[in-house]
């Protein structure tokens, strides 16, 4: 799993790039993958090494929340609550987070298997195996601060010349009249 870090970075690094709206919704959905699917699990499993009686199940069962179909009910799901003129924008920006979290992850080489993405129509495991799981660690911050800078640069000059435009009209209403 490539570290949270990581995957907020490129997350804004993609938002910064292509200055689309909704970069909210896009990096909770490009860390949704491991909230979801793994976070969960932990916590769970963290309880039982407490002694609380915690079914296997129940600890295993949240991983599909870390495969296409559970990430696409989960989306689909933090989508509902929004206005309905919103909804549509929410639930592509949480999936292309998400699956934007899975190419990266896809990358990795693990020491055990890879991600069943066809689940639960095939167990068949993927990945590429091009990086270690943690070579992202020494990038992860300065991926970080590089994306978070870019889309503020855009997010500013976008401000700014929606401010300029505005000015614009005033002083054209103004002249006019």
């Amino acid at each position: 799993m490539a570290d949270l870090v990581t995957h907020i970075g490129l997350a804004f690094l993609v938002k910064g790039l292509t200055r689309k709206p909704h970069t909210a919704s896009f990096v909770l959905g490009n860390v949704l993958p491991d909230l979801g699917g793994r976070a969960i699990g932990m916590g769970l499993t963290l309880l039982v090494h407490q002694g609380a009686p915690v079914p296997e199940d129940l600890i295993f069962g949240f991983g599909v929340l870390h495969l296409p179909l559970g990430i696409l009910a989960l989306c689909g799901l933090l989508a509902l609550p929004f206005r309905r003129d919103l909804r549509r924008s929410v639930f592509l920006n949480l999936l292309g987070g998400c699956f934007l979290h899975l190419a990266l992850d896809l990358l990795q080489r693990h020491t055990g298997t890879g991600y069943p993405l066809l689940f639960p129509f095939t167990t068949w495991h993927w990945e590429l195996g091009l990086i270690g799981s943690e070579a992202t660690v020494p990038v992860s911050v300065p991926l970080l601060l590089a994306g978070a800078g870019l889309w503020w640069r855009r997010v500013g000059r976008s401000v700014d010349d929606q401010r300029s435009d505005e000015a614009g009209r005033v002083l054209g209403a103004d002249e006019q009249g």
